[in-house]
């Protein structure tokens, strides 16, 4: 895995090996596509695009054959979960401590870093359920009430740019 930001084309390597240790599901479909995506960032942004969009299906697809089989995942998930929701909690108490006037661009920085944690829980953490416990359904309440509150601070910022709701909508507003 690379060891600095993927920046430029000098830190860009292959993502994954591609090595399964024994006994783990072998996801290597969504290793493959990631890896497709990256070889076409540069030269077919859309194809890339397209590429993106087929890895999350699989990863997701990965992830939940991981929870029905194995218990112990949606313990992890949960944990996962759990710290990233507090890293959106944490950008939106350092919101409130900096106090910035609303509109201005470390409000709007700090907005868009948030909504854009709270984007990862709902619509790619939500889809997952866990068949051995009611976890992941409890945290998805809690994020969609989460996410419905960092909305309102984004709609003081005026984002230039399209918002979702917690279930992946378009927000009129």
């Amino acid at each position: 895995m690379p060891t600095g930001p993927l920046k430029g084309a000098v830190n860009r390597q292959i993502l994954c090996s591609g090595v399964v240790p024994r006994g783990l599901i072998a996801m290597s479909d969504w290793k493959v596509l990631m890896n497709e995506g990256m070889q076409l960032e540069g030269s077919d942004t859309i194809a890339a695009f397209a590429k993106f969009r087929e890895c999350i299906d699989a990863a997701l697809n990965a992830t939940q054959s991981s929870l029905n089989r194995n218990p112990a995942v949606g313990v992890a998930m949960e944990s996962v979960y759990g710290a990233l929701a507090a890293y959106a909690q944490q950008v939106m108490m350092e919101l409130r401590a900096e106090d910035p006037g609303a509109g201005g661009v470390d409000h709007a920085f700090r907005s868009g870093q948030a909504y854009g944690v709270s984007c990862v829980l709902n619509h790619l953490f939500d889809s997952m359920r866990d068949p051995n416990a009611d976890s992941l359904a409890s945290l998805d309440e809690f994020s969609d009430q989460m996410h419905d509150e960092i909305l309102e601070t984004c709609k003081q910022v005026d984002l230039a740019m399209i918002l979702l709701d917690a279930k992946g909508e378009y927000v009129d507003e």
